[in-house]
């Protein structure tokens, strides 16, 4: 295998696991637990981290022969993070513009509510909530949801390749 990555085989990956994202987000959402609770976050964090040490590894065996060097690895991990999250994002907004758009409504009040119980006036929290209402919106949120999502992917496939690569000890093959 060249060092060429294969991209259906990333695109696919990250297909899945933005599929994983959504339809955890859905369950979550019947169960009645918030997006900002601890147990969802954590959950959260250990099916990506699974799901990309899953997927890198995969890659590793079945395109990469056994071998994956760290770049290669990292590359893995930001591509499928990037294909996830856009299936995440898509799902984040028709379910802000469509399924349930009183959930901004509710976002500003528990921001309200968190900024009163910091100490803020009611005069200090509405005004700081009037600057944030530009970004409150389906497409603004949607958007910023993506670029934290592809963040954390930043860090965590660097975590997770870190783990997962392989040097290739022959120095003659082709690198994966």
């Amino acid at each position: 295998m060249s060092a060429k990555m294969n991209m259906n085989a990333i695109m696919n990956y990250g297909t899945i696991y933005g599929t994983v994202i959504v339809a955890m987000s859905l369950i979550f959402y019947v169960l009645g637990f918030e997006n900002d609770d601890s147990i969802v976050s954590v959950i959260n964090l250990v099916v990506t981290v699974g799901v990309l040490y899953f997927f890198m590894n995969k890659y590793k065996t079945e395109v990469g022969k056994g071998f994956l060097i760290f770049s290669h690895s990292f590359r893995i991990g930001i591509l499928l993070t990037f294909f996830g999250g856009v299936i995440s994002a898509f799902y984040n907004w028709i379910f802000m513009s469509f399924i349930d758009p009183s959930i901004i409504d509710k976002a500003m009040e528990k921001s309200y509510e968190s900024l009163i119980s910091t100490g803020m006036s009611e005069e200090q929290a509405i005004t700081q909530l009037e600057m944030s209402k530009p970004f409150m919106t389906p497409i603004a949120m949607t958007i910023i949801g993506l670029l934290v999502f592809l963040v954390l992917g930043l860090i965590i496939s660097a975590i997770v390749s870190a783990f997962i690569k392989k040097e290739n000890p022959n120095p003659f093959s082709e690198e994966v």
